[in-house]
């Protein structure tokens, strides 16, 4: 066999064993995994959180002046309202990664409950948050409570409760946003 034909069938065989997403890059990953992919894994696994702490009769500890938590409910799925938030924030799919991490850390951190009374904060709070973070560009929170059909008092309240829960940690570490892209390739409803 000669070298040509040999390096082509070793390109083939490169290309193809590509066609899994498992063998890429982390950087190919980022590239090739859309938005509906990142909205679909995060409303799935906070959906999923949801109901096991619902199932196992966990709920979360509401204090009168609790900002995440809610007794008004959206009339939205939560995937509806994360492409709600991703729609009209232009949220780049690293800045929904931080927001997903975020509100896992801080269900690490303080043993957090993520409930349907505070979901729907914590993911527009969570996605404001790393938007800022994250992007040059930004909108201003009262933008942001248009979205979300909250006050621009809630809003701030969220935000900073989110910030100082976080112990202002707010830049996460590269292989955290690596491994979560990884767990979306692998992930299936």
């Amino acid at each position: 066999m000669d070298s040509s034909s040999s390096s082509t069938n070793n390109k083939d065989t490169i290309e193809s064993s590509k066609d899994n997403k498992l063998e890429y890059s982390e950087k190919e990953l980022q590239e090739i995994i859309n938005v509906e992919e990142i909205i679909n894994f995060i409303s799935s696994k906070m959906s999923s959180i949801i109901a096991k702490n619902k199932k196992n009769k966990k709920k979360h500890s509401k204090a009168v002046d609790e900002p995440l938590y809610s007794k008004k409910i959206p009339n939205l799925s939560l995937k509806k309202f994360l492409i709600r938030i991703v729609k009209y924030t232009e949220a780049e799919n690293n800045t929904l990664v931080m927001a997903y991490l975020y509100i896992m850390k801080l269900v690490e951190k303080e043993n957090f409950i993520i409930s349907i009374n505070n979901i729907y904060r914590l993911l527009l709070g969570s996605v404001v948050l790393a938007k800022k973070v994250m992007e040059d560009i930004f909108f201003q929170n009262s933008y942001y409570c248009e979205i979300g059909g909250l006050t621009l008092q809630e809003l701030n309240s969220i935000e900073f409760s989110l910030f100082v829960r976080l112990n202002f940690e707010v830049n996460l570490k590269k292989e955290d946003v690596d491994n979560v892209y990884n767990l979306i390739t692998s992930y299936e409803d």
